[in-house]
């Protein structure tokens, strides 16, 4: 049935059938032509005899010699019979003779011959030998001769017949001539359609094989073009639609890709569906956050989304999912699909630092109003309190003054701290890393807080033997690092607590421990220390109190060093801070 499709067969078909539709008709023609003609030559040729025998009939004197003579003559192939009236009776035994005597007498046609003088040309069928047999029978009107009664016709008739099955013979030969003729054209005609067909339909066998592999995305296919007739034009526009369906996925792909990769590019979520609920586009962060949501943020996101559709405006919804704070913005699209479905594409943003900003803003006014008020009341206080001549004693104004003397340098500290972070987050850290042993940096440590661990009563040990190893780093940001740890630790320990500094290595860095036995800090704010503005404890006692910014500013700095600081404590075992800065080139 496959092959009953190709255009090959078909057109080999059609032309086959065309030819043998025309051989048969011209066939047919020259066979009824043919056997017409011969009929029609025999019957003249019989109706000439006829004549000829009439006339000579007529014009012998002598009838009975004619009529002999006609009958040595013509007889043979072709009978002869001459009745002087119609109502004649035979008397030969010729069994055909006796038929055709039969069928003159009882056919009224033949009547025209004696009566009106009329030639007449008839096919009568006969049984001879009990085989039916055709005869083209002439009857032509002579003379008529009188009867013995003394009765005279109008006219006598010469008869002639001759069997057809001569002609049907010779028609036979022509007509198996024909045929063989006609199917010898029939198969040279089959040869040359299914060639010609063959050679006509190759460009266009050559243009399927082209159009399925284009089909299937192989567009870099080129049909030879051998002519300039239609087959040609058409495969020259195949191969521009080839060349330009091409370009139009090669710019299509590269659309998609470039849309793709900003898509998965984008720290904003990207989600698309339809009008059925089915998601056609998203990246991963719109997966990651989809997994994150629970049954409630789903039935409200759902809300969301029916909404945009009814409303067909933008809608925003603001979702708290595990501590992170989500604003999902969707937006109705009229058309999303190439099918005309609508749709609406949702951004995900992630809105996590810009909530923690702003309530660190909020703390930030908090805590720098609480650090500033405190130290402002302080000295107000105790500054009035020797103005209005309240203290008088000189001990106790020294104890005043010294008290205005410390809440002036916290104040100044708090100051300093708030400074140097608006630089740092205005500049920029810079940080100008020199190879130097960091033996001389510790023992300006232990120099530095040794007076101040025998006023508190505190054990230090923070210029461990480094074996003048050579590190890479800036002295004066890790003096700040380590004066800022230190301060820390000293904040929370009580006396008979130590604190001390122990260094070790590894195949790529240089590590320092800074540890203390003090109070330590909860599991739950480990992970929060190095943020800006927190501090673990917000109700210390005066002369404990810190910025919150401290840990911060050390973070910025071992980050500028190409390293990185971390903690590990217990509750009322201690804390040590860990820092890791890569070994010098």
């Amino acid at each position: 049935m496959n092959q009953l499709n190709s255009v090959v067969i078909k057109l080999w078909l059609t032309i086959i059938f065309i030819v043998t539709t025309v051989l048969i008709l011209l066939s047919a023609a020259l066979i009824t032509f043919i056997q017409s003609y011969f009929t029609q030559e025999t019957e003249e040729s019989l109706l000439k005899d006829a004549k000829r025998i009439s006339q000579l009939v007529e014009s012998s004197d002598n009838r009975a010699t004619a009529i002999e003579h006609s009958r040595q003559l013509i007889e043979g192939p072709v009978g002869l019979i001459i009745m002087n009236h119609k109502h004649m009776d035979s008397n030969d035994n010729d069994q055909t003779k006796k038929q055709m005597f039969n069928e003159i007498k009882h056919n009224k046609d033949y009547n025209r011959v004696f009566d009106k003088g009329k030639q007449i040309s008839e096919h009568v069928t006969v049984n001879i030998d009990g085989t039916q047999r055709t005869y083209v029978l002439i009857g032509y009107p002579t003379k008529a001769v009188p009867t013995n009664d003394g009765e005279k016709n109008n006219y006598s008739g010469v008869f002639i017949y001759q069997d057809l099955k001569t002609i049907e013979d010779t028609n036979n030969v022509i007509t198996v001539i024909i045929l063989i003729i006609a199917i010898i054209f029939l198969a040279i005609t089959t040869v040359f359609a299914f060639f010609l067909s063959s050679r006509i339909t190759k460009p266009l066998r050559n243009l399927r094989t082209q159009a399925l592999k284009v089909s299937k995305g192989d567009y870099a296919q080129v049909v030879p073009v051998n002519s300039r007739d239609e087959i040609g034009e058409l495969s020259r526009a195949f191969n521009t639609m080839s060349s330009e369906i091409q370009q139009h996925i090669d710019a299509l792909s590269s659309s998609k890709n470039i849309r793709d990769s900003l898509i998965n590019s984008m720290v904003e979520g990207v989600l698309g569906f339809n009008d059925r609920k089915e998601i056609i586009i998203s990246n991963k962060v719109a997966n990651t956050t989809l997994q994150m949501l629970d049954e409630q943020d789903l039935e409200k996101l759902d809300a969301q989304n029916e909404l945009t559709f009814k409303n067909k405006k933008t809608q925003f919804e603001v979702y708290e999912i595990n501590m992170r704070y989500f604003v999902i913005i969707t937006s109705y699209i009229d058309q999303i699909q190439p099918d005309g479905r609508s749709g609406i594409v949702a951004i995900i943003r992630d809105m996590t630092n810009e909530h923690n900003m702003d309530q660190m803003k909020k703390d930030f006014i908090a805590n720098v109003s609480h650090e500033l008020r405190t130290p402002i009341s302080l000295l107000q206080g105790y500054t009035e309190s020797i103005v209005d001549g309240i203290v008088t004693e000189p001990e106790e104004i020294h104890e005043s003054l010294s008290i205005v003397l410390d809440e002036t340098k916290r104040l100044n500290r708090l100051v300093n701290e708030l400074l140097n972070v608006a630089r740092m987050d205005a500049e920029g850290l810079t940080v100008e890393k020199v190879v130097q042993p960091i033996a001389p940096l510790l023992d300006k440590m232990q120099l530095k807080y040794q007076k101040q661990a025998k006023d508190l009563g505190l054990n230090i040990h923070l210029n461990p033997d480094t074996h003048q190893q050579l590190w890479s780093y800036d002295s004066d940001r890790m003096e700040q690092v380590l004066t800022n740890l230190i301060d820390n630790a000293s904040r929370y320990t009580e006396p008979g607590d130590a604190i001390s500094i122990d260094f070790d290595e590894t195949s790529s860095e240089q590590i320092l421990y800074i540890t203390d036995t003090g109070s330590g800090i909860a599991p739950e704010h480990l992970q929060q220390v190095f943020d800006r503005f927190y501090k673990v404890d917000a109700s210390r006692k005066r002369g404990k109190q810190g910025t919150g910014l401290g840990l911060f500013i050390c973070r910025m700095i071992i980050d500028e060093h190409g390293g990185h600081i971390e903690v590990k404590s217990q509750i009322g075992q201690g804390t040590t801070f860990i820092i890791s800065l890569p070994k010098p080139d």
